[in-house]
């Protein structure tokens, strides 16, 4: 068995890091290559052994299987005896792919260990997160990985959560701010304008209390849906709570594009929709402020954004109001509704 070869290097490698107490002769009369194969064959992670492949000048530039354990062949869905002496990178070229070779590499020229987590979605392994812990063996490696994707999902849950507002799926406060650090940091990096939209629902109380708290919830996540559709993917649409939405838009050419698609978000939002078999119709109030000239932090931003927003309520609601140092004047859109209608 092309296994048995590595198993002297093996055991070099794994006593350099035994106790002295079980460097001792085994009173059993069992071989510390029984051992240790019997461990290997019966742990729960997945565990490999690779030979190196040299190329004409002895650097490594692929390996080969040598061992795998019964856990890694079933993961593999191949028979173990079938991949013995086969090339690695031949057999997954996801090794190329994700640079995974390069750090093996690394592993042996260095003798210094590689530990990562990577999602694996190639032939043979399907969708999967692997813990995986690579040290040098010889001239070749062990590899040892576990699965965590189960540990990833609940994780990547709670980061969700963390992040999202729970009614609306869309970006909380926290992720907002996030975000729009990044945005302005970009925005300095390149010369470029962030605009900050604050949209508020006109009227949201008389609507809640109209149709009820639940049906109310209704609104509020179809409102954002519509938010979210009227934007691009680079943008950022966020609830900051209560009836209160925050866009960040970057990368915008001019103020003129950043009132259009404030006018088409207005658009949007007023199409009737309907809840619990009642027609609603809606408006919008919208504050914005830009990058630099508006603000050059996220409070400020946000802050001027609100100030912006409350003149629009201050003068008639249906509207938009782009922030400026001066006195503010608000760009008011045709109102169709200046109320809500409740059919």
């Amino acid at each position: 068995m092309r296994a048995k070869r590595c198993w002297g290097q093996t055991l070099a490698f794994f006593n350099a890091f035994r106790p002295r107490h079980l460097l001792t002769a085994n009173r059993s009369g069992a071989t510390d290559h029984d051992r240790f194969f019997a461990a290997a064959e019966c742990t729960l992670d997945d565990f490999y052994i690779f030979d190196s492949i040299p190329d004409a000048t002895g650097a490594i530039v692929d390996f080969s299987f040598s061992y795998i354990n019964p856990n890694a062949e079933r993961r593999l869905g191949v028979p173990r005896e079938a991949l013995y002496g086969k090339i690695l990178t031949e057999v997954r070229p996801f090794m190329i792919k994700s640079g995974l070779i390069h750090k093996y590499r690394e592993v042996v020229r260095t003798g210094i260990p590689y530990t990562c987590e990577v999602f694996i979605d190639d032939e043979m392994i399907k969708g999967t997160w692997l813990n995986v812990q690579v040290v040098r063996l010889g001239t070749g490696i062990a590899i040892t990985s576990r699965d965590v994707t189960e540990h990833r999902r609940r994780s990547d849950h709670v980061n969700y959560l963390a992040h999202h507002d729970h009614l609306t799926g869309l970006a909380n406060r926290m992720l907002l701010h996030e975000r729009l650090r990044l945005a302005i940091l970009r925005a300095q990096n390149h010369d470029q304008k962030v605009a900050i939209f604050l949209v508020d629902i006109d009227y949201f109380k008389q609507i809640n209390d109209s149709l009820g708290h639940a049906d109310g919830d209704v609104l509020l996540a179809t409102v954002g849906q519509r938010l979210l559709s009227s934007v691009r993917e680079s943008d950022t649409v966020a609830r900051m709570g209560g009836d209160e939405f925050v866009i960040v838009m970057p990368e915008f050419r001019t103020t003129e594009n950043v009132e259009h698609c404030a006018q088409q978000i207005m658009r949007n939002a007023s199409q009737p929709m309907a809840i619990s078999g009642r027609e609603v119709s809606l408006t919008l109030s919208i504050g914005i402020s830009i990058f630099p000239e508006g603000g050059r932090t996220p409070e400020e931003l946000l802050r001027n954004a609100d100030t912006a927003m409350y003149t629009v309520k201050d003068t008639g609601r249906n509207s938009l109001c782009v922030f400026n140092e001066s006195p503010l004047v608000a760009r008011l859109t045709p109102p169709d509704l200046r109320a809500p209608i409740l059919l």
